[in-house]
C-alpha cells in the first residue's frame, strides 16, 4: 500500500454510483464496472453520461472515472474499452476524465508530486496511471495546478492587509461567516457565486442546489464556520471564500484498520486529533465586483482566521488557464505541490 494514499470516507463512492444520488437525479448516469481476475477485484472504472454538460457545452463527450487499476496494460484497456462501448452505444463520440463523477467533484489524475499524500476532495493515483492512459490511446488536454501555503512560517502580506483595510471601512461592503442555522439559504449564495465566477473555466458545468444540499452534512460536519466567508456590497452578494479542514488526514490514519473498525476509529480521532492543514475549496468574486480589491481582501482574511488555526493550506485545484489566480496565489507565498491532467481519447 502507497505512503501517501488516502482511503475515502467509508461508503462515500457506493453514495455517488447510487441511482437516488444528486449527480443521477440532476445530471446524467453512471455505469459501472469491475474487472476481475480469480475472484479477485484488479480494477474499477464507471461510464458516465453527463447529460448537463452536452447540453450546455452541445456536444457528445462522454466521461469516466473512478478508475483504478492494477499496473497493467490489458486490464487497463479492457476498462476502458467497456466504459467506451456504454457511451459509444449513446451516441457520444469521446471519453474524458477522470471525473470523480464531475468536475464539480474530485477530478483529474496526479501527474506530479505523488509523494504527497492528497488534501480533502483532491485525487491521488500512483505514478504508473498516465502510462495506463496513453497506452490505451488517450491524450493530457488539460493540466490542474496545486498549490501549498506554508502558513506557519509566511508573514501577512503588508499590501493584501492595506487593501483589506480599505475595503473594511466602506461601509456598504462586509464580510461575513456562513450561518449554519440557515444553511441552505447561505449555500444558495455559495452556489450563485460558484457558477458566476467558474464559467470561465474550462469544461464548467453549473453546480445545482441538489448538490449543494448533498454537501450540507458534510460541512456542517467538519467545516469552521469563521472560514466560510461571504462578501456582501449592500444587498448584492459580492463573492465567497470557503476554507475546509484537510479531513484526510483522519483519514489516512484508518487505512491499516479493519474495514469494521473505520468508522468508529474515525468518529474518536474526530474529537481528539487536531488537523495540521485545511484546503481553500471555493475562492470567487461576482464578476460585476471584480477588480475592487475584494479577491485580496478575502485571501487576506482567510490567511488571518486560518493561520490560527491551521499550519498549512492548499490552494486548488486551479485550470492552467486562470494566470490571474495562478498569478495571485503565487504572490502570497504560495508554492507548486501537485499537477493533475484531464484525458481524453476520440471515439473512432
Amino acid at each position: 500500500m502507497e505512503a501517501a494514499f488516502v482511503p475515502p470516507f467509508p461508503g462515500s463512492i457506493v453514495k455517488y454510483l447510487s441511482p437516488t444520488s444528486a449527480f443521477s437525479k440532476r445530471h446524467g448516469t453512471i455505469f459501472p464496472f469491475l474487472a476481475m481476475r480469480d475472484g479477485r477485484v484488479v480494477g474499477r472504472i464507471a461510464a458516465i453520461i453527463n447529460r448537463s454538460h452536452n447540453t450546455l457545452y452541445n456536444d457528445r463527450t462522454g466521461f469516466f472515472g473512478f478508475f483504478e487499476c492494477e499496473n497493467n496494460v490489458e486490464t487497463a484497456r479492457m476498462l476502458f474499452d467497456a466504459a467506451a462501448a456504454v457511451l459509444q452505444a449513446a451516441g457520444l463520440t469521446s471519453l474524458r476524465g477522470p471525473y470523480n463523477p464531475s468536475i464539480n467533484d474530485e477530478c483529474g489524475l496526479l501527474t506530479e508530486g505523488f509523494e504527497h499524500a492528497p488534501c480533502l476532495g483532491l485525487t491521488w493515483n500512483p505514478s504508473y496511471y498516465a502510462e495506463l492512459l496513453e497506452s490505451a490511446g488517450f491524450v493530457s488536454v488539460r493540466r490542474l495546478f496545486g498549490y501549498n501555503l506554508p502558513m506557519h512560517r509566511l508573514p501577512n502580506s503588508p499590501r493584501l492587509a492595506r487593501i483589506a483595510d480599505r475595503l473594511a471601512k466602506r461601509s456598504s461592503l462586509r464580510l461575513r461567516p456562513m450561518d449554519f442555522a440557515r444553511l441552505p439559504e447561505d449555500l444558495a449564495i455559495v452556489g450563485e457565486v460558484y457558477n458566476a465566477t467558474l464559467s470561465r473555466n474550462w469544461g464548467f458545468v453549473p453546480i445545482s442546489m441538489d448538490d449543494l444540499f448533498g454537501a450540507a452534512d458534510d460541512i456542517r460536519a467538519i467545516a469552521n464556520p469563521r472560514l466560510l466567508l461571504i462578501a456582501e456590497a449592500g444587498d448584492q452578494d459580492a463573492g465567497v471564500a470557503l476554507t475546509l479542514p484537510n479531513f484526510n488526514e483522519i483519514l489516512i490514519r484508518t487505512k491499516r484498520v479493519p474495514h469494521l473498525l473505520r468508522f468508529p476509529l474515525i468518529l474518536w480521532l474526530m474529537k481528539t486529533h487536531r488537523i495540521k492543514a485545511c484546503r481553500q475549496t471555493v475562492l470567487g468574486v461576482v464578476p460585476g465586483f471584480r477588480d475592487r480589491g475584494i479577491h485580496a481582501w478575502l485571501v487576506h482574511t482567510q490567511f488571518v482566521i486560518a493561520s490560527q488555526i491551521h499550519s498549512d493550506a492548499a490552494l486548488g485545484w486551479i485550470e492552467e488557464s486562470n494566470t490571474e489566480m495562478i498569478e495571485l496565489v503565487l504572490q502570497i507565498g504560495a508554492e507548486p505541490k501537485q499537477t493533475w491532467a484531464i484525458f481524453e481519447r476520440q471515439f473512432a
